[in-house]
């Protein structure tokens, strides 16, 4: 039997850890994986730490991981800044702000980009963010509205509990405005595209058009029915797998739109042993 697997993109918060604790089971699960030869890539929005030091994170979990396999939101929407030669005001923590370096963030800013930032979602910062939209609507070049992502909550540190998203902060600005974010990642089929060509698959159109999932050879991992398996992972057709930890709640996998998940399962553990067993001859 030919293997019918061919990448994984896995969530990190939530699916693989909660706050600073690892998902039971899920370091070993990933050496498996690992060990089973399948590409993989941590596919995230996590916008409260860069890239560096959400791999120094993971591995003082316990989580044998190197920093390429980390493909996130911010990276993505640093490619776009720059690509756009913008200058943005940023809503993001301190150290998600280190992904920016090197980008110009002088005024006058002509851009406004929000991730999940408790120290930025105070009236002062916010009214400034607003007030750059709407003043420079009337002119050449209106700014833009760049959400990192918009999930609506995520689970906390403490005890898992759900804490808001910056998805509400971000469609305050959008009404308040009447500017449209433009967003970057999960769940964005861009989003997915670029993560699936960081691992070296090539994603044709044609397995994109395939007449099953099965076709497409790629597994999405997450806990968030919308922000990790909605949107781009159910246009592309990958396989995707809801998990029973972090922000998971009871039944959450009925509010699927896009005619069901693949699968449901206990913990990343029990999928990764779900996914190789596919891989047996």
């Amino acid at each position: 039997m030919q293997n019918t697997i061919r990448g994984v993109l896995i969530d990190v918060s939530g699916t693989i850890h909660v706050a600073d604790q690892a998902i039971p089971g899920a370091v070993k699960a990933l050496d498996r994986l690992r060990a089973s030869g399948i590409p993989f890539r941590f596919c995230t929005n996590t916008t409260q730490s860069s890239g560096d030091t959400l791999a120094n994170k993971l591995k003082g979990l316990g989580f044998n991981v190197n920093r390429e396999e980390i493909f996130t939101s911010l990276s993505a929407c640093r490619q776009l800044v720059k690509s756009r030669g913008l200058r943005p005001l940023l809503l993001l923590e301190p150290d998600a702000q280190q992904e920016f370096d090197g980008i110009p963030q002088s005024e006058p800013h002509n851009s406004v980009v929000v991730g999940l930032s408790q120290s930025s979602f105070h009236y002062e910062m916010l009214n400034k963010a607003f007030r750059l939209l709407v003043e420079s609507k009337s002119t050449a070049q209106p700014a833009t509205l760049i959400a990192v992502h918009k999930a609506k909550y995520f689970a906390d540190k403490d005890g898992g509990r759900l804490s808001l998203g910056p998805g509400g902060f971000v469609e305050a600005l959008e009404f308040a405005s009447g500017v449209k974010a433009h967003v970057v990642g999960k769940p964005q089929k861009a989003f997915f595209e670029l993560a699936i060509q960081n691992m070296g698959i090539d994603f044709s159109a044609e397995q994109k058009r395939g007449s099953d999932k099965e076709s497409t050879g790629i597994v999405m991992i997450g806990d968030d029915v919308e922000q990790d398996l909605g949107g781009g992972a159910a246009e592309l057709g990958l396989l995707r797998y809801l998990v029973r930890t972090g922000k998971y709640r009871a039944k959450d996998e009925d509010r699927d739109t896009y005619g069901g998940v693949d699968g449901t399962f206990e913990d990343f553990g029990a999928v990764v042993d779900h996914i190789l067993s596919k891989q047996q001859p």
